[in-house]
């Protein structure tokens, strides 16, 4: 299920008072995450990251704190985070976080009435009310319904790119474990932009996507079908020239299940289905083993076995 967590002055969370995380190290936050996450490589590259985007220090460990509560992380790395950065908090603003589970796709309502749909093992969070300003912060995906206005500029930060928006629909792929991050637009339009270089802002039109590869600090703009972007809304799956990792991810946080794979030889498959049938995890990878010669996977309860 979705959740609601209140983030006001970070003094709710049970324990609180009991707990002294002031000797809580960074190694153990680095740990923290490892263990939520499963994803050391990924993690070490979103570290890595950091000492480039001094600017963006605090969104960044808000979302990926939004990201750890999200996956019920270990008290400490809380605690840390409330010690280090509530001060930087410049909005007097109560901040409410909604989540979602593996396998789970939840709607919400803005406080502006735009509407927000959340993909699985996603989190957002936003003010209680807005001011002159609407900004959201998202880790994972989203697809935004935002109310035009404009006297209050609304604003979708995540731990990589800006957007924009004019009064829209349009999609944003932020996952932290993808090395792209993506915003496509359906309807109206929006500007993007890398937070690291704010100069290099790109306008799309309705059926356009930005790419921003978080490996190089490359941007595209392309020409898509921005409907096979947001099919999950409807719990489609839709893979375009997709490699067998993404594929792995996006599997995983559809069907809540661990894949495997054991073998580099497919890395150099490239992919493009469609599944709108509300096909079961077997029948999924029965398909994809199907167009990918000499596949073979064995499901043992929770878990998917590549080779």
């Amino acid at each position: 299920m979705g959740k609601w967590i209140n983030m006001s002055g970070f003094g709710h969370f049970p324990g609180w008072d009991e707990i002294d995380g002031s000797s809580v190290s960074k190694e153990e936050v680095e740990a923290a995450y490892q263990v939520v996450t499963a994803r050391a490589f990924a993690i070490e590259e979103y570290l890595a990251q950091q000492h480039r985007r001094k600017r963006m220090i605090w969104r960044r460990s808000i979302l990926a704190v939004a990201a750890a509560l999200a996956l019920i992380i270990v008290p400490s790395l809380s605690i840390w985070f409330a010690k280090h950065q509530v001060h930087q908090v410049q909005s007097p603003a109560r901040m409410l976080q909604f989540a979602t589970a593996c396998g789970e796709i939840k709607e919400l309502v803005l406080p502006d009435n735009s509407r927000v749909t959340l993909n699985a093992q996603s989190v957002l969070i936003y003010p209680e009310t807005f001011g002159k300003e609407r900004t959201v912060y998202l880790s994972g995906e989203a697809l935004f319904d935002v109310t035009a206005s404009k006297e209050s500029p609304f604003y979708v930060q995540t731990s990589d790119i800006t957007v924009s928006v004019h009064g829209t629909l349009f999609n944003v792929n932020a996952y932290f474990d993808s090395p792209t991050v993506k915003a496509t637009l359906s309807r109206g339009a929006i500007s993007v932009w890398p937070n690291e270089s704010p100069e290099r802002i790109v306008k799309l039109e309705p059926d356009q996507q930005f790419s921003y590869e978080r490996a190089t600090g490359a941007i595209t703009s392309s020409s898509i079908k921005a409907r096979e972007s947001t099919s999950w809304t409807n719990g489609d799956l839709c893979f375009r020239s997709a490699s067998i990792h993404e594929i792995i991810r996006i599997a995983q946080r559809h069907y809540g299940v661990q894949v495997y794979l054991s073998s580099d030889k497919y890395d150099n498959a490239i992919i493009t289905a469609r599944f709108v049938h509300g096909e079961t995890v077997d029948e999924f990878m029965d398909a994809i083993c199907g167009v990918v010669p000499h596949m073979k996977y064995i499901h043992s309860e929770n878990s998917i076995y590549i080779k």
